[in-house]
């Protein structure tokens, strides 16, 4: 019966979690996209994302986001943190309440909500009542399943043991947070034992701040394969922080004890409100010097020197899995990040490379470069289809996945170019610098309408993008205005049988290159439309 009570609580929590992300789905898109100011705002969002998600790694990549596009610096980032605890907090305050009727009842409104509204959002906020409703069902059946311990002296002389070895209980707490990866659970266990009188407040103190620990510890262990520095200070203070409160606090657990009996006298507000002072506590203590502390983590933490071949995300954290919103808005940025290497490294350099001016190796890099990130950042969007995506969710990474395609197209055909290129090269068949200049209005007309693409796709901004579109035609009609003259010149048209080999394939080379021109044009214009909602 406890473990069935244990299971329905996390997976009430688990359910309120999930839908409650998807109901705030889009305004934490439009949050992440116009919260460059209002820092105050951020610190509040962190907390209630807290409330919301029930997930210390959740919180901590939307601090990283924030970090990394330059919202918040880190020292806010460390407020966002110690306010995640408070936040956990509100939570714990919430559970504590014994409300079994009343979480029955807010459960049928949820399912009326879920199962009888067609709207999305009305059916996310539904799922998110069921899950709140569970919560109580749970913490209900776990009360049940240990009234009977309280007829067993061996139950209670072994946790008051806890309390006689506070390193003890501070050590089961840490465990047991880290084993269940929800110190809410933890929370809801020594409710259900304290309102049987089977956990003293001397034992229910070193469990607190053991649980504290533990909810850390996941985040911790996973921060250390993270790619962003900032995610590692951040995890790294975070267990700084309650490893700090537990030593300042430990010589002085006989007083908190008794400033936490001294609140209330309800057993379940007491384990409660042992978690809030706590938590409190250490917003007043570190908050003072958290720019300090994050000038002592950078020193401490410097970004790691990379070999210039070693290629990573710049954007993307695989931790922000956690929050679909995050990873979608990441992803984005990553493409965008390779549109701009293709421009970079192999459009812009295209003139030199044709004319032999620069080894056709840079373009090349380039591409294996582009690859990889195709490559990655299609798993990671494959990966994110997997999670529980709202419809819209799933529409936005169908369309990043084909963005993302549209511009590896476009990277193959700057490739393309450079191996006709070489061809040439290799015949000694250089293009002549007069008839580069005859292919340049393409070529410049082209780059010119991939750049203000990558514009419209940093912002998503259909303006830009129906500006792209708009082109289209005249740079349709250039490329036929070229293609028509160099068949035009071709000498297998003016001089007949007598034509050499060598030289109508230099013609049609030159023809080729004027259709990879176009493909790249083609392929923009398509991402054009998909900014646009056209396609």
């Amino acid at each position: 019966m406890f473990l069935g009570g244990l299971g329905l609580f996390m997976y009430g929590v688990h359910t309120t979690s999930a839908g409650l992300q998807k109901f705030a789905a889009n305004r934490l898109k439009e949050l992440l996209h116009s919260l460059t100011k209002k820092r105050l705002v951020a610190v509040i969002v962190g907390i209630v994302m807290t409330v919301a998600f029930q997930s210390s790694a959740a919180t901590t990549v939307l601090v990283v986001e924030f970090v990394n596009a330059g919202m918040i610096n880190l020292a806010q980032a460390l407020g966002i943190v110690l306010g995640s605890a408070v936040g956990t907090s509100i939570s714990i305050q919430l559970i504590a309440f014994r409300m079994l009727d009343v979480a029955l009842g807010i459960i049928f409104i949820g399912f009326i909500l879920f199962l009888l509204l067609k709207e999305d959002h009305w059916k996310h906020l539904g799922q998110a009542m069921i899950g709140f409703g569970i919560i109580f069902v749970g913490m209900a059946n776990m009360s049940g399943a240990t009234a009977p311990l309280t007829n067993i002296p061996e139950v209670y002389t072994h946790l008051a043991q806890l309390g006689k070895y506070p390193l003890l209980g501070i050590l089961v707490g840490l465990l047991l947070t880290a084993l269940l990866q929800s110190s809410t659970a933890v929370f809801a266990i020594m409710m259900s034992l304290a309102g049987q009188h089977l956990l003293t407040m001397d034992a229910i103190v070193p469990l607190v701040l053991g649980a504290h620990i533990g909810g850390t510890i996941t985040t911790l262990i996973s921060s250390l394969t993270a790619q962003k520095m900032d995610a590692k200070r951040t995890a790294i203070a975070n267990t700084g922080y309650k490893v700090l409160g537990t030593i300042l606090v430990y010589p002085f657990m006989v007083h908190y004890a008794n400033l936490i009996t001294w609140t209330t006298s309800d057993l379940h507000r007491q384990v409660a409100n042992a978690h809030l002072i706590f938590a409190l506590f250490m917003v007043i203590v570190f908050l003072p010097f958290n720019t300090l502390i994050a000038k002592g983590l950078v020193r401490a933490l410097p970004e790691r020197k990379r070999a210039a071949s070693e290629l990573r995300f710049k954007h993307i954290d695989e931790s922000s899995l956690e929050i679909p919103a995050v990873a979608l808005t990441q992803a984005f940025q990553e493409i965008w990040g390779t549109g701009q290497l293709i421009l970079k490294d192999m459009i812009r350099v295209m003139p030199e490379v044709v004319s032999s001016k620069v080894s056709s190796n840079q373009i090349k890099g380039a591409y294996r470069q582009v690859h990889w990130y195709y490559q990655h950042i299609f798993g990671f969007l494959t990966d994110l289809s997997k999670r529980g995506l709202t419809t819209e969710q799933i529409e936005d990474n169908i369309k990043a996945q084909f963005i993302l395609k549209e511009i590896h197209y476009i990277a193959d055909s700057c490739l393309e170019i450079t191996t006709i290129a070489e061809k040439l090269v290799r015949e000694e068949r250089e293009i002549l610098f007069d008839r580069w200049n005859s292919v340049s209005e393409l070529y410049q007309r082209v780059m010119e309408n991939y750049s203000e693409l990558l514009e419209a796709l940093k912002n998503w901004d259909p303006d830009r993008a129906a500006q792209v579109i708009r082109e289209h035609p005249e740079i349709t009609r250039v490329q036929r205005s070229l293609q028509f003259a160099f068949l035009a010149e071709a000498p297998r048209l003016q001089q007949g049988p007598n034509l050499e080999k060598s030289e109508e394939n230099s013609v049609y080379s030159e023809i080729d290159l004027l259709n990879l021109l176009y493909h790249i044009e083609s392929h923009a214009r398509n991402v054009a439309q998909v900014i646009m909602g056209l396609i």
